[in-house]
């Protein structure tokens, strides 16, 4: 049984929590936070709290926020099974976020350093890349000899610290150089 306890200055939201709570098996409402295992609310707190905290905002989850104790920080339309499996979560000491928020907190490694940047004709080569063109095609394109445009594409695969056209791809969609 997760001891939940709500905290909200608006008495219209904490209704609206009650009501999506209230009688739900493995959640018990509290009238006072001192027993919480969770707490709920619908801000971000200014300190630590002693329960950790399930918050339900428009505001991204930051690592000071989970100094702060926020164990998930959840949209506001967030459903019912949302809520709760976060409630499960944060009473579990765990920490949940949607996945949208995944790469503020959790960013992936270069294992190869930073992407240098590429040059407005190696953009041009690399969005034909991502189309499947080939070399030859590239340099038709670019009215550029193959062996230029072979240049450009080792270039590009060079400073995406890519072994493939595939990979270069795929790390030029991650790291927003391509639109999909």
């Amino acid at each position: 049984m997760i001891r939940v306890w709500i905290e909200t200055s608006s008495p219209v939201a904490r209704a609206g929590f009650e009501s999506l709570l209230a009688g739900n098996p493995g959640i018990e409402l509290l009238d006072s936070a001192h027993h919480a295992d969770v707490i709920l609310c619908d801000r971000l707190p200014n300190g630590p709290e002693g329960a950790p905290l399930v918050v339900l905002s428009d505001e991204p989850l930051t690592a000071l926020a989970i100094r702060r104790g926020v164990r998930a920080i959840l949209p506001r339309e967030a459903s019912f099974d949302q809520i709760s499996a976060a409630l499960q979560a944060a009473a579990a000491g765990l920490i949940a976020m949607p996945i949208a928020s995944a790469p503020v907190l959790l960013p992936v490694a270069e294992t190869q350093g930073e992407i240098e940047a590429l040059t407005p004709r190696e953009l041009e080569a690399f969005e034909m890349l991502a189309e499947g063109y080939s070399n030859k095609q590239i340099a038709a394109k670019l009215q550029v000899s193959e062996h230029t445009a072979k240049f450009h594409v080792n270039s590009i695969l060079s400073k995406l610290h890519a072994g493939t056209r595939t990979e270069a791809v795929m790390r030029g969609l991650r790291k927003g150089i391509l639109k999909v």
